[in-house]
């Protein structure tokens, strides 16, 4: 009746174990999916950031160019076009008096108000990418535990069956190790989170 009970128990908590870590799997490959998503369209936004810089880089070197050559048209002309983060950064670093202060920055790349929008959603893609990457692997965790928790009942199982094939003590001593071991993989499940 024992190895009964046993390998009833077993093959029910198998059951549940193998269900749960398909389920943490799913979600497993959920979460790596969208961190990918996640971490592409990042990559996309910083290659954007990249030649939004080379852009205003251009325009400024012409724009340079032109206040250089004394050509007030096409230095107008040059900084009417600039990019609306470009154009901040250059207003503030023209108020430093670039050319008259040896103090001033380099260039308005180096002014904190050189903020590209696409370079700040791109860090924050990232870490949201990072943030579900982190979550795939805790469900990867998950389902591994799951895992072995369903062969653990497994082996559980065999041993309720094959007790029912031997003598007492050898009986008596599989099942207490069956029990032994249903007890230990029930206590982990308890511990384990559920979908």
């Amino acid at each position: 009746m024992a190895s009964v009970v046993l390998i009833s128990v077993a093959a029910v908590l198998t059951a549940v174990c193998g269900y749960q870590s398909g389920r943490w799997s799913g979600h497993q490959a959920m979460y790596y999916n969208v961190a990918n998503a996640d971490r592409i369209r990042a990559s996309e936004e910083d290659d954007r950031a990249n030649v939004l810089t080379a852009v205003d880089v251009a325009l400024f070197l012409q724009y340079v160019d032109a206040v250089d050559a004394g050509n007030a048209p096409k230095a107008q002309f040059i900084y009417a076009r600039l990019r609306p983060e470009m154009k901040t950064a250059m207003e503030a670093w023209l108020a430093t008096k670039p050319r008259l202060n040896p103090k001033a920055p380099s260039s308005p790349f180096v002014m904190r108000q050189y903020s590209l929008a696409t370079k700040a959603e791109a860090k924050r893609l990232d870490a949201v990418g990072g943030a579900n990457f982190s979550q795939a692997q805790e469900a990867n965790r998950h389902a591994d535990d799951f895992l072995l928790l369903t062969v653990i009942f497994a082996g559980v199982s065999f041993l309720g069956g094959i007790s029912t094939k031997m003598v007492y003590p050898r009986h008596a001593i599989l099942v207490s190790i069956g029990v032994i071991g249903l007890i230990y993989g029930a206590v982990r499940l308890v511990e384990l989170p559920f979908l």
